[in-house]
């Protein structure tokens, strides 16, 4: 091997050893925020072929081992969502609460978290939504308020 190609293949290692623990980090720190997602994003809002709270619950893993009493999945998009941590959104307690509100659905259990199959009475009033962040990153799912009309 020539030194020239010699130094570009060890620039090439450098430049990929350097990244590769900034990937890693990266990925540890959005985790949460992929959970979050994985437990409360639905956007567009996911059609089933039945009732909508029942077969989402299921889908996600949320009725095992026991039935989760209550869950809500956001509507909007990841942008307006992650927006709630920064300018989108109002403090409230140590939490942030969306300035405009959103589609969602809030899915009930009707019945014992251990009696399966699980049945949910679902609630789609439009609500602001009030989030955990994590810097710019929503991470916990705190609660809904429904919207008034004056």
């Amino acid at each position: 091997m020539r030194p020239l190609e010699a130094a570009w293949y060890l620039l090439l290692v450098l430049l990929v050893a350097q990244r590769l623990p900034e990937s890693s980090c990266m990925d540890n720190d959005n985790y949460r925020y992929r959970h979050f997602l994985s437990q409360h994003y639905d956007n567009p809002k996911s059609s089933f072929s039945g009732k909508y709270c029942n077969a989402i619950m299921s889908k996600r893993d949320l009725t095992r081992p026991e039935c989760k009493d209550t869950n809500t999945f956001i509507h909007g998009t990841k942008k307006k969502i992650k927006a709630v941590c920064t300018d989108g959104g109002v403090p409230y307690g140590d939490q942030q609460r969306s300035k405009n509100y959103f589609r969602v659905t809030t899915c009930t259990l009707q019945g014992i978290p251990t009696h399966h199959p699980c049945k949910y009475r679902e609630n789609t009033t439009p609500r602001y939504i009030v989030i955990g962040c994590d810097g710019d990153w929503p991470v916990h799912y705190d609660e809904s308020q429904i919207v008034t009309t004056v």
